[in-house]
Formats: C-alpha cells, structure tokens, sequence
C-alpha cells in the first residue's frame, strides 16, 4: 500500500482580530495569492462568534484591544478552536503581556507592525504543521486499516472452506455483523448466465429482503431500505452482492474500506465455495437426509425445464418453509431436517425431486405435473403437517409449514422466476386470513362470520389474493360464476367444488354451464339443504392450473352478500368442511 507524499499547500483558516484596518488589510494582500481564506474581526466579540462558527486554523489577536482585554480573551479561543494556533498581537509599549499570552496558550507573539515576511513565516510553518499532522492521521488511519485488514482476512478462511457457497456466504454474513454491520444481506447469481439473484445469506433482522430479485432491483430494494450496496467480482464477474446497514457510522466507514481493500479476496473465497459445491454434486444426496442437494436439485430441473419447452410438457415446483417450534428447535442431538424430510416424502410420489435448502427450507419438483396436481400435492403437504382441518390438540409441537407452488410455463419459463413465484405463494399463505383469524377452528357459518366480522385484518398485507366483498342479485352471480369457469378453464384440467340447495344457487350456475364434452372441467357439487345452518350458504372453489379462486357468502334468494378471493389456504379449508358436510372426498 503506496503512502502518498505529504502536500505543503494545504490551505488555511486565517482569523485576524484586529481594530487596526492596516493590519487586517496586510494579512489579506500578503496571502491573497493563495488559497487561504483571511477573515477579519474588528472587535472581541465579532471574534470570538467567528472563532465558534468557522473553527479557524491560524488565530491573529490583538492584545491591546478593548484596553487590553485582548489578553483575557486568548484562553477562550483556545477553548472554541483547540485545534488552532494562536498568536498575539502586541505593541513595542505592551510587550510584557506577551510571557502572559504564552501561558494562556497562545503559540507565538509577533510585534506590530508586522511586515509581509514575518506574516508569510508565520503562516508557512504553521501550513507545515497541519501538514504533518494531517499525515500522521493518514499513517494513524491506514495502520489500524492494516490491522482490521489482517484479522478479516484471517476469519476469510472459514468462508472459503465452506462446502457451498449458502453455507459460505452465511459464515460471511456473520462476519460482517461481527465486524460493524447490523443487517446484512447477500445475493448471488441463481445460476450461470441467470439475470436472477438468489437470497443466499442474511443476518439481523431482514425479513423484507426479496428471496428472488433482479439486478437492477436489488439496487431499488436497498436504496428504498437505506442498505449500501458493495459489488464483489472476480474476472470481471460479478461474484456477489452485499447488502449492509449499520446505525454506528464509524463502524460502518472502517468497514468500507476494509471490504474495499479485500474485496478480491473476498469474491474468490465466494467462488472456491460455488466451485467445491460444483464438484460435489456427484454425491448428490444431502448427507442428513434422504432429500436432495440444492445443487442436484438445480441440475435437475434445469433438464425437466429442456424437456418441458421440447415437448410441451408441464411440470411443476413447490416451496416449503417451516418455522419449528421450540421443543423441536432446542432439540440437542437430534436434527429436525431428517423428520421433516420423512414425512414430506411419504407425502408424495417417487418421481417427486425433494431438496434441502437449508435447516427450514425445502424445494420439491413434481415432474409431469400441471397445476392441478400441484394443488394436490400442497393439499397432502399441509394434511401431513397441520392435520385434516380441526386441528386437534396434541401435546407434541408441530412444526408450521407455508407451501407455495409454481407451474411451468403459467408461472415461469426459468428456475428463478419459478421458486419466486412459489416462494411468494409460501408467504402469502403464511399471512392467510385462516392462520390469521385461525378458522380452521370454525365451522362454515363461523368461518364466515369471522371473515366479515374483521375483514380488515384478513386481507392486510395480501394484496390481489386477500378476501373481498361483494354484494350483488343472484341474476347476476350467474354471469360472475360463468365467467369464473371460463378463465378457470383458460389454462386447461380445471376443478370445481360448489354449494346447491333448493332454488338458485352457485352449484346450480356451475351444471348449467357443463358441457358433456368439456374433458378438462371436473365439477363436484354438495347439497347443503340438510344443514339447517347453512342453507343460505353459498360456496364455490375453483382450482385451476394457474391459481385457485373461492366465492364464500350468504344468499338471501334473491341477492349475495359474498367475499371472494384467490388464496389458496382459504380454497382448501371451504373444501374441507363441504368435504365433511357430505362425508365423502369431494376432490383428492
């Protein structure tokens, strides 16, 4: 590291408190060709309000003025302006306040009249000083760079020793919490060649950050959340993207130009991590667990997507995160993945691809599987983790599960956008109205009173999927239905579950529009008219091979009062109590 050579013209503050204009307008002749700024102060006070405001580097005072009450005023600059020389003015006939001077701090004495060359003297060794002192803080500075450098570099080992580049960049993310970040997050190129960046290591509390995102994106997401962005590359590609936050500047700054000295370093730890993973992939299966390596995983669905594109084929992709409860997540010896991985394998088909992620986090891809199969499979997923409905209590802790799926080509045409799909899905059934306002506890006429009672609160934070209300004649739910089924039926294998009962009703609508020829529309219909409290309920669920959507109200004969909603977790719970109330299974 180059140490620059040290620059005499710095230029300087000069004060000059002064009520003789002679010696005020000497100062400002004799630096003018500078780049020194003189400023001038006719009296005491003017002087000292100066001093405060501007924090000079050379301070010129005139003992005599004010009767001499220049003199008492020396100590008070000294406290506004510590950094500053200071030297007294005095007249041949006031020489003895000179010693005077010196011990309240003022650094010389110079006897009026002054001349050019004892001003540029004066001003010249006084410029030599601040540079040299400037210097000294440089060295001081780059010292202690050198010696955070050192020990960041020496903890670099364990990033690069890591066996993929998640595990990697979680060791780095830790480490730059450790060392003046508060909130870090990490992105690195989902794939070769991909525009999309993967979320692979955090730390702090940043549950905002996008798992999936573009480029160009992340620069918004961190300028919006007052993150700085530092680049890592090597080869002139980029290897990843940190995204810090820090409440302690100074930290912070130290920091910066340690990540900006190592950053070489850094990229290529990165990437011997992604290369030792590369050449793992062999091994295929995660050592703790009979689910895949995310790194398997990647390869694999990079040939079913080859595959789907040259034959037109469907497939589809799910996402799992799992929050443990602590009686699992304390457990000392036992790793809760392993569990976990059983029961979501038994859950569904062999040719099923499951992948772990990481500790709460799994990847599942169903070959040959179009939307309404997905919708199936995340319905066995959620059985298997929260029960059939009513959830009855156990004095075992179960683990909560967000699932969210993904079809090719409806949702994505490339691995990145698939898992961001499906992975949004995961959160917003995670924020579902029936999580929320806990209805799996109700029955149907409950469930809906609750969702109207604080339809406020199921439908934050959901956006386009959250619950609303509608109110309309039952003349014109018909053409609503109709044009329901005929989106549904847009995307292809389409599922309908609806409600009948003496009269007009939605179910009644669904038959109407049946078309005996119509292969892809399966419509299953329950009689509600035995139920005495809910024989002017009205249901119909829709699952579609792009989304699934839900019409859940009450018909007074000859208009609806409805909520209708396009969130998954709500579609599943109205099929399993029309499931229960005809005590068959009206859709797998």
């Amino acid at each position: 590291m180059a140490t620059p050579s040290i620059d005499f013209r710095v230029p300087l503050h000069i004060l000059v408190v002064t009520e003789d204009v002679l010696t005020s307008q000497l100062v400002e002749r004799t630096l003018a060709r500078g780049a020194d700024v003189v400023t001038t102060a006719p009296d005491l006070s003017d002087g000292l309000a100066k001093a405060a405001a501007e924090i000079p580097d050379v301070v010129l005072v005139d003992l005599t003025l004010g009767n001499n009450a220049g003199l008492a005023i020396v100590h008070h600059l000294r406290a506004l302006a510590p950094t500053a020389a200071i030297y007294a003015l005095t007249s041949p006939s006031a020489l003895a306040f000179g010693p005077q001077a010196l011990a309240l701090g003022a650094s010389g004495v110079l006897v009026l009249p002054l001349s050019g060359d004892e001003i540029l003297r004066t001003i010249s060794a006084e410029r030599t000083r601040h540079a040299h002192e400037a210097e000294r803080v440089h060295l001081r500075k780059q010292a202690l760079l050198v010696d955070q450098s050192r020990a960041f570099a020496e903890t670099l080992a364990s990033v690069a020793s890591a066996t993929s580049r998640r595990e990697a960049c979680e060791r780095f993310a830790l480490l730059l919490a450790q060392t003046g970040a508060t909130q870090v997050v990490l992105y690195m190129p989902s794939a070769d060649g991909s525009r999309q960046w993967m979320r692979v290591g955090r730390c702090g509390r940043v549950d905002t950050a996008p798992g999936f995102i573009a480029e160009l994106d992340i620069f918004a997401w961190a300028n919006t959340n007052d993150f700085e962005v530092f680049r890592f590359s090597l080869s002139r590609r980029s290897v990843c993207l940190a995204l810090l936050h820090s409440e302690h500047r100074s930290q912070f700054d130290a920091l910066r130009d340690v990540l900006a000295l190592l950053g070489p370093q850094i990229a290529t730890a990165l990437c011997l991590a992604s290369e030792r993973e590369q050449s793992s992939r062999g091994a295929m299966k995660d050592p703790r667990t009979s689910a895949y390596t995310f790194a398997y995983f990647v390869d694999v669905t990079g040939r079913e997507i080859d595959k789907a594109r040259r034959y037109g084929r469907r497939f589809a992709l799910a996402t799992l995160g799992l929050e443990l409860p602590p009686a699992i997540d304390e457990a000392p010896t036992a790793d809760p993945g392993i569990q976990i991985a059983e029961r979501i394998l038994s859950s569904v088909r062999d040719t099923d691809v499951l992948a772990r992620v990481d500790d709460a986090e799994f990847y599942l891809l169903l070959p040959e599987t179009g939307g309404a199969g997905a919708h199936i499979c995340r319905r066995r997923l959620l059985r298997e983790f929260i029960g059939t409905g009513d959830s009855a209590e156990s004095s075992k802790p179960e683990p909560s599960v967000a699932v969210g799926v993904a079809t090719f080509p409806h949702d994505g045409l490339d691995l990145s956008q698939l898992l961001r799909i499906a992975r949004h899905r995961a959160e917003l059934s995670r924020r579902s109205p029936v999580r929320r306002l806990a209805l799996n506890r109700f029955s149907l006429p409950e469930m809906l009173d609750s969702l109207l009672w604080r339809l406020d609160d199921a439908s934050d934070g959901l956006g386009a999927e959250a619950p609303r209300l509608i109110e309309l004649p039952m003349m014109d739910a018909i053409p609503l239905v109709t044009a329901v089924i005929k989106e549904a039926c847009r995307g292809g294998e389409t599922r309908i579950v609806a409600s009948v009962h003496t009269g007009m009703s939605l179910g009644g609508a669904v038959r109407g529009y049946l078309d005996p020829d119509r292969e892809i529309l399966q419509v299953e219909t329950v009689d509600l008219s035995a139920h005495a409290n809910c024989r002017d309920l009205e249901v119909l669920v829709v699952f579609a091979e792009h989304g699934v959507y839900s019409l859940f109200g009450r018909s007074s004969g000859h208009s609806l009062k409805a909520l209708h909603s396009a969130d998954s977790m709500l579609a599943d719970l109205l099929l399993q109590r029309l499931t229960d109330l005809s005590r068959t299974r009206v859709v797998d």
